[in-house]
């Protein structure tokens, strides 16, 4: 019996060993493997040309790299363990797996007989638009009878000489179409009665019939449009969406699942026992989840921990913007001067005045709400915050730097500006947006130069260069 498990242990470790050749390790991070099939999946899903170089995939290896990287700092930070990300995590996992745990051929199959019956159903004729205009025979009488007929007669005339079939039905039909100017919708001719059915199907499109007798009234009946049923694949995805709202046909299908993963495996249970083991194993069942499954967990980790050390922080962190702007202040000289200061849209020249008068001993930081006081109780002014520069819109151009030239607006006739000029921004406030940016992408260096101290890495040239040979 020893004997017997050191051969069986020794055949499972010469497989293992030989599955891992042929999927041999492209990188290490924190002492993690990661392997050639791994990498191979999100390169060829993220790259965006169709010829790569070897220096791409390098590049491409390096950014990777440093994904895993924040991914450790992320697991080391107990992200993964927190409640919050389990529970989105599992969310996602959870819709994934409804794809892998239903038989996508039984599906296929399902959908199939279901555009046979629906185009038995229809018949080899097609759909066509019907609308109706009809009067109703009021008596068992021959007198009712006339009547009816010199009305339908007299409406067919109307119609012959051009007035619209859907206002006259509206006005005049006696069938519960009337109330949609005659129209029934899409049909086909097994839908209908014999009579209704010869008639419309015998029609060209937006054709309309002789009167003719129909039960108790008189009809005349008009062809909209025509379509022929069509091919499977003009219906697939349709078909397809209405099974989605179907729970009987997934619960088919998840059980026909459930059954053939008992039978490629070998295992004794029942389709419901089958599902529940696979949904524990699917990563490893089906390599396309795993990959799926890594893609977003591994995400939403980097996501979260790039959120804490580097998104949140540059909005949050003033002083450490306000140094980053100092020490970095050369790179943000202006080409051209810039106006810092306000626009502002006024009634007349007298409110503008007052505006003027109002911020000239004010700091500039408390302007804006300042300004907001003059529309406390009514609308009297709008304002444009800068930093301006020569060519942002035709308001500017011209009070500011004198140039071109402007209609004013019917409500806002009087356009101003407070402020001056300055050849290089003074403060963070001064770039706005593009400091932010640029603050973290620095954060985000200085963090990865942290990571690659903190954690060893390699990536394995010769495994990379076989990305591009075999791809």
């Amino acid at each position: 019996m020893k004997r017997l498990f050191v051969t069986l242990f020794s055949l499972m470790a010469a497989l293992l060993l030989f599955a891992q050749s042929d999927d041999p390790v492209i990188m290490t991070v924190n002492g993690n493997e990661i392997r050639k099939s791994e990498f191979e999946y999100f390169y060829r899903k993220n790259r965006t040309e169709d010829i790569e170089s070897l220096n791409d995939i390098k590049e491409y290896a390096e950014l990777y790299r440093d994904f895993k990287l924040k991914v450790q700092a992320a697991i080391d930070a107990g992200i993964d363990r927190q409640e919050s990300f389990l529970s989105e995590y599992k969310g996602y996992r959870d819709i994934q797996a409804e794809n892998f745990l239903v038989d996508s051929a039984f599906l296929e199959e399902t959908a199939h007989q279901t555009f046979l019956i629906s185009a038995a159903e229809v018949g080899p004729d097609g759909i066509t638009e019907l609308y109706l205009l009809s009067v109703l025979v009021k008596e068992a009488t021959l007198e009712a009878d006339e009547a009816a007929r010199q009305t339908i007669d007299s409406l067919y005339s109307l119609l012959v000489e051009g007035e619209d079939f859907r206002t006259l039905a509206a006005k005049h039909s006696d069938d519960g179409a009337a109330r949609n100017g005659g129209a029934v919708g899409w049909v086909s001719r097994p839908q209908l009665p014999e009579e209704i059915g010869d008639v419309l199907f015998n029609l060209e499109p937006n054709m309309v019939s002789t009167p003719f007798p129909f039960e108790n009234y008189y009809v005349i009946v008009r062809a909209g449009g025509h379509q022929d049923f069509g091919k499977y694949e003009d219906h697939r995805q349709a078909i397809y969406e209405w099974m989605q709202k179907q729970p009987e046909i997934l619960e088919d299908a998840k059980l026909s699942q459930g059954e053939k993963l008992s039978e490629k495996y070998g295992w004794d249970l029942t389709p419901e026992e089958a599902l529940a083991r696979a949904d524990s194993m699917l990563e490893t069942l089906f390599p396309e989840f795993g990959n799926l499954s890594r893609e977003y967990y591994e995400g939403l980790l980097m996501f979260e921990i790039s959120n804490r050390e580097v998104w949140e922080k540059a909005g949050e962190d003033t002083l450490g913007l306000l140094k980053f702007f100092k020490d970095n202040r050369k790179r943000y000289r202006y080409d051209e001067p810039r106006f810092k200061g306000v626009l502002v849209f006024s009634k007349d020249e007298e409110t503008f005045r007052n505006v003027k008068q109002t911020l000239e001993d004010l700091p500039y930081d408390e302007w804006v709400d300042t300004l907001l006081t003059f529309n406390a109780d009514e609308s009297r002014i709008r304002v444009m915050r800068g930093p301006f520069e020569k060519g942002q819109n035709m308001y500017v151009d011209k009070v500011i730097f004198g140039e071109g030239s402007f209609e004013p607006l019917e409500n806002w006739p009087s356009v101003n500006a407070v402020g001056r000029m300055m050849s290089a921004p003074e403060e963070p406030a001064d770039l706005g947006g593009q400091l932010v940016n640029d603050y973290q992408d620095w954060l985000e260096k200085q963090w990865l130069k942290r990571l690659k101290k903190q954690y060893r890495t390699k990536i394995y040239k010769k495994v990379l260069e076989t990305v591009l040979i075999e791809g």
